[in-house]
């Protein structure tokens, strides 16, 4: 089994190099899982080195580069948790450097000749590594059972990485400096990278997995032909002996295979910034992924709105109708000298069941855009004073400041954008106005991108609904009241917004209430340009 160890070094070194560079490249929010990845190639590339005729010392000097993966993994189990401190990841790449250190400068303290011997401090080491070993799977097992279950699959992916990794790891340094090589601990190290790689997919923004995972198979589709190609071409130079790399036929191929594997990200981002230099115009493949995403996700929004288009405006017909026949009664009773309280419940009835019917035409029935130039700061003057005036209760206790960083304009239809603006800042005066003094704060800034945000201090966005506030039908006002809530007009704010290529969002204010976020471009793009949808992301 000790011939086949340098075989087991060769997927090891080269996974981990592919899933470095796609973690780079990807730019992903845990620096910690491409630095274990780096640490993993680095280590097995320093074994093999063992392995390799003149380069023995070498590798006996810099195997204890293995503390880094321990170190690496502390690192990213840490960004997964969220841990507020990083002293510990600290310590663990000071304690790594030091003992790779003393690998370097003092070769036999950890690995006799060519790793087979156990120096004085090798044991100390295996106890240092289990010790550290726990206090990252701790953590992800701690962080685990706090998380909500449907975001619980990569710590799930980590911890047992973690488990095969340190398992892998630890039996291997202890055949290896027992001179009993054998390839299966580095096989449980090269399971462990399989689960980082479903940890870094499901690091990635929805829309652009698939590109991730097309992005995989093709580099393992590549690196086999492009290692086809090369084995062929040595086949046909091995003619002419002697040829050593003659004698090793099945190892080339699998060499040249894994090693254009590792390096197939690099490749593929040198090749979008080639394309980039000397085609300009021509849009990434994550562009090009977000483009279709949202362009698909548009169709089906289109096909949606047309068959509630339809069902809207036959309830509008069966509704408004006996509306109107009621209202007309209501004024005979009137004139009869019918109860006014009773009277007065009937119209309130009425103008809601009205307002619930408008709601209803103007989400499933968008207008057609009119587009000009429109000035958002007096779009947003105009808008607080309409749902003042549209508010029908006092609201001169609620103060409502609106601001601008300088003349704001944007490309778009005059009056849905003042449509969508009345309603923000109606949902804000809704939520501070039984307060004894309430605040809205309107600010807009500009650039290729226009921000509005809206800002209020009443009690907020209830957590459970701030992912679903612009779905149809979600409210958090009550159903009854003075002006109760159909669940409707944030929805009809996010088809304004969105047809005009723009993105809005709900969050906690500063001022202790809701925040709601408007962002849309100065200048209305081409239809299908990826850079826009990309902007939206």
């Amino acid at each position: 089994m000790g011939a086949l160890y340098p075989y087991s070094l060769i997927p090891v070194l080269s996974v981990s190099t592919l899933l470095f560079f796609t973690a780079v490249r990807r730019g992903l929010r845990s620096p910690g899982l491409a630095l274990y990845c780096l640490a993993v190639a680095v280590w097995s590339a320093t074994l093999m080195m063992i392995w390799v005729p003149g380069w023995a010392t070498v590798g006996e000097r810099g195997a204890a580069v293995g503390a880094f993966v321990a170190a690496t993994y502390l690192h990213a189990a840490y960004d997964a948790t969220q841990q507020r401190s990083y002293r510990l990841v600290f310590v663990a790449y000071a304690t790594a450097a030091g003992l790779t250190l003393a690998g370097i400068l003092q070769p036999g303290v950890l690995y006799g000749p060519r790793a087979m011997i156990r120096g004085p401090l090798f044991w100390p080491g295996m106890v240092l590594a289990i010790v550290a070993a726990t206090i990252p799977l701790v953590a992800l097992a701690q962080a685990y059972r706090m998380t909500p279950a449907p975001d619980r699959a990569p710590l799930r992916w980590l911890f047992l990485a973690g488990v095969l990794a340190y398992g892998g790891g630890l039996a291997n340094a202890v055949l290896l400096s027992g001179a009993r090589p054998s390839p299966f601990p580095m096989l449980c190290v090269l399971a462990s990278l399989f689960l980082i790689a479903n940890v870094i997919r499901a690091l990635e923004p929805p829309d652009e997995r698939r590109v991730l995972e097309r992005s995989l198979l093709y580099a393992a589709v590549a690196a086999f032909l492009s290692a086809g190609f090369l084995f062929g071409v040595m086949e046909l130079v091995a003619l002419s002996p002697p040829v050593a790399i003659g004698q090793y036929r099945l190892g080339a191929f699998f060499l040249l295979c894994m090693a254009a594997l590792a390096f197939e990200p690099l490749r593929q981002h040198l090749q979008e910034l080639l394309t980039r230099s000397f085609s300009p115009d021509r849009a990434p493949a994550a562009a090009l992924s977000k483009a279709l995403t949202a362009q698909e996700a548009r169709a089906d929004h289109a096909e949606r709105l047309a068959a509630v288009g339809a069902l809207t405006a036959a309830v509008a017909h069966e509704v408004r109708n006996p509306l109107g026949v009621m209202t007309a009664l209501v004024h005979q009773l009137e004139r009869k000298g019918a109860d006014g309280d009773i009277l007065g419940a009937l119209r309130q009835q009425i103008d809601r069941a009205s307002h619930f019917v408008d709601d209803l035409l103007a989400y499933g029935r968008p207008q057609p855009l009119e587009l000009r130039k429109v000035d958002m700061f007096t779009s947003a003057q105009l808008a607080a004073t309409s749902a003042r005036q549209g508010l029908g209760r006092p609201s001169d206790h609620i103060e409502i400041e609106v601001s601008s960083d300088g003349p704001v304009s944007v490309e778009g239809d005059q009056h849905q954008l003042l449509q969508a603006l009345v309603a923000l800042v109606d949902n804000a005066l809704l939520a501070v106005v039984d307060r004894e003094a309430g605040r809205i704060e309107v600010r807009i800034s500009g650039g290729e991108r226009v921000a509005i945000v809206v800002d209020d201090d009443g009690p907020g966005v209830s957590p459970s609904l701030v992912d679903r506030v612009f779905d149809p039908f979600v409210t958090g006002r009550p159903r009854h009241g003075p002006r109760p809530g159909t669940g409707l007009g944030l929805s009809i704010v996010r088809g304004i917004v969105e047809r005009h290529y723009g993105a809005i969002g709900a969050a906690r204010s500063p001022l202790g209430g809701a925040r709601f976020s408007v962002s849309l471009p100065a200048y209305r793009p081409p239809v299908a340009s990826a850079d826009v949808l990309d902007a939206q992301q």
